[in-house]
C-alpha cells in the first residue's frame, strides 16, 4: 500500500492521491456513534452524524472516481456499481433478515406490515417514505433512508463526474460549478417544499444532495490543491500550528451544534454540521501528525469507522428489542446494552460477512477490478507514472465510503 506522505512530496503540482487515510476511518466512527448517542437519548442532536456521512460519501466517492479516471481514462460504471452492491447489500440483508425473524416469531415491532418494510427499504426508497411522514411505519429499519438517499444521488453522480472529466473543464471551474449548484437547491429547496403538504424537510432530497455535492467539492478541491495559501504569504514558518489550529477551531464549531438545542432551526443544525464537517476533513488530511487527527484516526475509532456501517443499520432495532422486552431500563443503561449487543452483531458481520465479501478475489475479478486498461506494453507500464501510481491504496475505500 503506497505511503501517503509519499504521494503528497513525490510532486506539489499533480493531484493529490487517496493512499490510506485513518483519520477518514475514526471519522466514520465518530459519526456513527453520535447517531447511536440520539436514538438512545443521551444527546438530542447526535443526527448531524448523518451529516458527516453525507460529506465522507461524497469526497470519497469524488476522489477514487477521479483517481480510477487518471489511472484509466474512463469511469466504469458497471464496475462501480458492483462495488456498491458487494459493500452495502450484505450487511443490508443481514439486517432485514434478523429483522424479520423477529418480526415473524414475536411481532415486537409496530409500524407498516412486513413486506411494506422490506419492499421499500430494498428498492432504497425509504428517504420518500420518511419525507412524506411515514418514518414511525418503517420502525426499525428508519435509518436506511439515509442509504436511500446516496444511492439515488449515486444513479446520477458518477455519469455527470465522468461528462465533467471528459470535456476537460478546469478543476477551478468543475468546482465553481458544483458551488453553484448547491446555492441553487439550497435557495429552491424551501419554496418547493412550501408548496408540498406533509412533507417532512429533514428527510429533503435537495438539501441532503446538496450535502453530498459539498463533499464532492471538496474532494475536488482537495484533489487539486485549489486550496492551497501561495508561499509568498510567509505561511509555510507557521503552516503546521496553523493547520492544527484551524482543525480545533473546527471542532469546537461543529461540537457547539450538538449542544444547540433548540436555539437553531433543525434545517439550519445540519447544514452546518456538513458545511463545517467538509472543511474539517480537508484540514485533518493536511495535518495528518497533528494531535487531533492522531486522535481521531487512533486504533479504536478507526475500528469503529471500519463496523459503522452495520452499527448503523442495526443499532435502532437493537433499541427497539430492549425497549419492548426490557421497558424499565434507565436511558443510560439502555443505551449501554443497546451499543453492546449493536458492536457485537456489526463486528460479527464484518468478520464472518462484509469483510469476506469485499475481499473475495473472484468477486473482484468478476467486477473487472484486476483487468483496468493499461499501458500497451511492459516497458510502458513500467514507465507510466499513471501505472506506477496505481499500487493498491485503499482498496475497500470505495466500497465503504
Amino acid at each position: 500500500m503506497g505511503s501517503y506522505r509519499a504521494m503528497e512530496s513525490a510532486d506539489p503540482l499533480a493531484p493529490r492521491r487517496l493512499g490510506y487515510r485513518p483519520v477518514l476511518d475514526g471519522m466514520r466512527g465518530i459519526a456513527v456513534v453520535l447517531v447511536m448517542l440520539m436514538h438512545t437519548g443521551v444527546v438530542d442532536n447526535g443526527y448531524i452524524g448523518v451529516d458527516v456521512f453525507f460529506g465522507l460519501s461524497g469526497f470519497l466517492i469524488t476522489t477514487l472516481l477521479c483517481e480510477e479516471w487518471e489511472r484509466t481514462g474512463r469511469i466504469s460504471l458497471r464496475r462501480f456499481y458492483e462495488r456498491r452492491a458487494r459493500r452495502l447489500l450484505p450487511a443490508l440483508m443481514l439486517v432485514v433478515g434478523i429483522f424479520a425473524v423477529f418480526y415473524l416469531a414475536a411481532n415486537p415491532f409496530t409500524g407498516w406490515p412486513l413486506g411494506s418494510r422490506v419492499t421499500t427499504t430494498l428498492l432504497f426508497v425509504n428517504n420518500w417514505v420518511a419525507g412524506f411522514g411515514h418514518s414511525q411505519q418503517l420502525g426499525s429499519l428508519a435509518p436506511t433512508w439515509s442509504l436511500a438517499q446516496e444511492e439515488q444521488f449515486y444513479l446520477l453522480w458518477p455519469l455527470v463526474l465522468a461528462i465533467l472529466l471528459y470535456r476537460r473543464l478546469p478543476p477551478a471551474a468543475v468546482l465553481g460549478l458544483l458551488l453553484a449548484t448547491i446555492a441553487g437547491l439550497l435557495v429552491l429547496a424551501p419554496l418547493i417544499e412550501q408548496h408540498i403538504q406533509s412533507y417532512n424537510t429533514y428527510f429533503s432530497p435537495l438539501d441532503r444532495g446538496t450535502e453530498l455535492l459539498l463533499g464532492c467539492a471538496g474532494a475536488i478541491a482537495w484533489r487539486n490543491r485549489l486550496l492551497t495559501i501561495p508561499s509568498r504569504w510567509g505561511w509555510r514558518r507557521w503552516g503546521s500550528a496553523w493547520r492544527s489550529l484551524l482543525c480545533f477551531a473546527l471542532t469546537g464549531a461543529f461540537a457547539t451544534l450538538l449542544f444547540a438545542g433548540q436555539r437553531l432551526e433543525t434545517r439550519d443544525i445540519y447544514l452546518a454540521a456538513n458545511a463545517l464537517a467538509v472543511p474539517l476533513i480537508i484540514a485533518l488530511l493536511g495535518a495528518p501528525g497533528c494531535l487531533l487527527a492522531r486522535l481521531i484516526g487512533s486504533p479504536p475509532l478507526r475500528y469503529v469507522g471500519r463496523i459503522s456501517y452495520c452499527l448503523y443499520l442495526c443499532h435502532l432495532m437493537v433499541r427497539n428489542l430492549l425497549l419492548h422486552y426490557l421497558p424499565d431500563l434507565s436511558t443510560y443503561l439502555s443505551a449501554l446494552l443497546t451499543f453492546a449487543f449493536s458492536f457485537a452483531v456489526a463486528s460479527i458481520s464484518w468478520r464472518l460477512l462484509e469483510a469476506p465479501i469485499l475481499s473475495a478475489s473472484w468477486l473482484r475479478r468478476r467486477s473487472g477490478e484486476a483487468r483496468e486498461r493499461r499501458p500497451g506494453t511492459a516497458r510502458e507500464r513500467r514507465e507510466s507514472p499513471a501505472w506506477r501510481d496505481s499500487r493498491p491504496r485503499s482498496a475497500l475505500y470505495l466500497d465503504r465510503a
